[in-house]
């Protein structure tokens, strides 16, 4: 039987034990790989070399990779990135407990102080559009009229109340919001630091933003003890104090902050995208990908390999005048020349040429001419597949909650516990604080359980905590116009306001690291670069999400002060609770 070339069962016993015997220890991963299967039991010599290989190609992927080191110059022109993202949410909340007593001041409602705030996130919406082309040729440029808007902006926040004019405030904050140097700062980021250091500084540029944010109210605690009255020439007594000052201190900050960029940084090479890109280009050397499909667009640049039959099957699907002057014929049929181009597409696909990229003028120009706006609009749409718009919806909501929460504290605790700014400033104080090693734990388990189980984690308990901030009492009786009713059971009090809010403001904060971190990794590569990048689409979606807590504030606070507690947080409650049934929904969806 065996001479006959049947299976024995000596045969299959020899080849079972040779091999359990190469593999040893090895982990499973051999014994999964195509060039390992096909060939086992045919040859030992073939299979202990197989097997040498591979235990040579491992122990130089487990090889401890040397970390890249930044030299002077661009540490020190990271640094000044870092610094200024850290300034930016310093400037954002340092508005915040004051903002309330400032549009008071004014002559405006207390709820206005919410459109006070939203401002600068609206405009920042726009601005990062500006400056994600303009970082595409200078870095320097963009920065430094960052640092002037900002200037600028705070001067004229200052300056509102001399006037007594409202719209002045909400210029001076819309000018600050154009000034808003995030979008360079993770361009620069992601195009200037080496692959192997590039997760820290991202979790540098986390403790930069969370550190701002408590900085913030802090020394808009510091500026409300200030109270005196400055001569300048041309604009004459201008007052400086807790509502003023911290438009006149940022300003100061920002000033010298141009001086030093101006005098300091420089033009820095895009070492990190160079390498980006040298990294794709050996992957599409070596592992090639062959897409024959004729309904997607042949892209140079791209991993796939494309074939003459793609092309001319794409040009029997063009405009006749087009395929009249792309024809290809096939061996078989007689040869009609139609164009010169004929030549190079049969030199492309022929051994001659080394790969598509070396010749993208014979078939990429002429593919992007038969593709209209319409066509580009749809190809960028496709790339917005369910996980991403599940982690951008996510976002939203994590920023809408989060702002509708913040931005409203100095006028909610104004009207329900009497508070002023001491005390709204200690508790964004005390909050961004906190944020720091939550998000330190958060990356600890983030090694050992999956984005989405700590998705489910933390929107709980940032759910919990917003529930404990509705005021059932309040839907119950309101004999009071302003303050709370206390003493009742079931009313929310100053101590469950902080535990509620601690808890929320916690948990969704560091819910922000984990939809960045499931984000970057769902994301088409073609979204990774270019103008209309991940880090632009982001932006856009946080700051389109502040701007709406702010302006529901607004809106909610028209209507009445008395129950803005519960008119903001039972939706917040409601958006939380659907963020849950989304995420369980497409539990699959978000398994990276």
């Amino acid at each position: 039987n065996a001479s006959a070339g049947t299976l024995v069962i000596r045969d299959t016993f020899v080849a079972t034990l040779r091999h359990y015997f190469l593999l040893g220890m090895v982990e499973d991963r051999l014994g999964l790989e195509g060039s390992f299967l096909t060939m086992r039991g045919k040859s030992l010599s073939k299979d202990m070399h197989r097997v040498s290989m591979w235990r040579k190609g491992v122990a130089q992927e487990r090889e401890p990779k040397k970390k890249a080191k930044l030299t002077i110059s661009q540490s020190w022109s990271l640094g000044l990135n870092l610094i200024s993202a850290f300034f930016y949410c310093m400037n954002y909340y340092i508005v915040e407990p004051s903002s309330t007593s400032y549009v008071k001041a004014l002559g405006a409602q207390d709820s206005v102080s919410g459109a006070l705030i939203g401002m600068m996130p609206l405009a920042a919406m726009i601005s990062a559009v500006v400056y994600s082309i303009w970082s595409n040729r200078s870095f320097r440029q963009p920065f430094i009229m960052s640092s002037l808007l900002m200037v600028a902006g705070n001067l004229v926040y200052g300056y509102a109340l001399k006037p007594q004019k409202l719209w002045l405030a909400l210029l001076g904050r819309f000018m600050t919001g154009l000034g808003g140097p995030k979008c360079i700062v993770r361009r620069y980021m992601a195009d200037t630091t080496p692959l192997s250091i590039r997760t820290s500084v991202n979790a540098a540029f986390g403790m930069a933003v969370a550190v701002g944010s408590a900085l913030g109210p802090a020394t808009a605690i510091i500026l409300n003890k200030f109270d005196f009255v400055m001569d300048i020439p041309y604009l004459g007594d201008i007052e400086v104090n807790g509502m003023t000052g911290p438009g006149f201190f940022m300003a100061t900050i920002w000033f010298m902050f141009f001086l030093v960029v101006v005098a300091t940084f420089g033009e820095p090479d895009r070492a990190g995208l160079e390498e980006q890109k040298q990294l794709e280009k050996e992957k599409e050397q070596t592992t090639p990908m062959i897409d024959r499909s004729p309904s997607k667009a042949l892209s140079v640049g791209s991993a796939s390999v494309a074939t003459k039959q793609d092309i001319i099957v794409r040009i029997e699907n063009t405009p006749s005048k087009l395929a009249d002057e792309f024809s290809v014929k096939s061996d078989n049929d007689t040869p009609h020349r139609k164009s010169s181009r004929e030549d190079d597409l049969t030199t492309l696909f022929s051994g001659e040429a080394e790969s598509l990229r070396g010749d993208e003028t014979t078939v990429h120009s002429f593919m992007l001419r038969q593709k209209s706006t319409t066509d580009k609009v749809r190809e960028y749409l496709e790339l917005l597949t369910l996980p991403v718009r599940l982690c951008l919806g996510l976002l939203f909501a994590k920023t809408f909650t989060i702002e509708a929460l913040v931005s409203c504290t100095s006028a909610l605790t104004r009207n329900r516990y009497s508070w002023d700014i001491p005390q709204v400033g200690t508790l964004g104080c005390i909050n961004g604080l906190l944020v720091v090693p939550l998000s330190i734990f958060v990356g600890w388990l983030s090694m050992f359980h999956q984005d989405r189980a700590l998705m489910v984690g933390l929107v709980s308990v940032g759910a919990f905590g917003m529930f404990l901030l509705i005021d059932v009492s309040d839907l119950i009786s309101t004999p009071t116009q302003i303050g709370f009713n206390e003493g009742h059971l079931l009313a929310v009090h100053p101590s469950r306001y902080v535990t509620g809010y601690f808890l929320t403001y916690c948990s969704i904060q560091a819910f922000e690291g984990v939809i960045g971190s499931a984000l970057s990794k769902v994301i088409p590569t073609a979204l990774a670069s270019g103008t209309l990048n991940s880090g632009l689409l982001a932006t856009l979606v946080d700051t389109m999400g502040r701007t709406c807590g702010d302006f529901f504030i607004a809106l909610m606070g028209s209507i009445s002060l008395r129950q803005l507690m519960n008119l903001l947080f039972i939706p917040s409650f409601c958006i939380l609770l659907l963020c849950l049934v989304f995420i369980r929904r497409n539990y699959d969806a978000l398994a990276v």
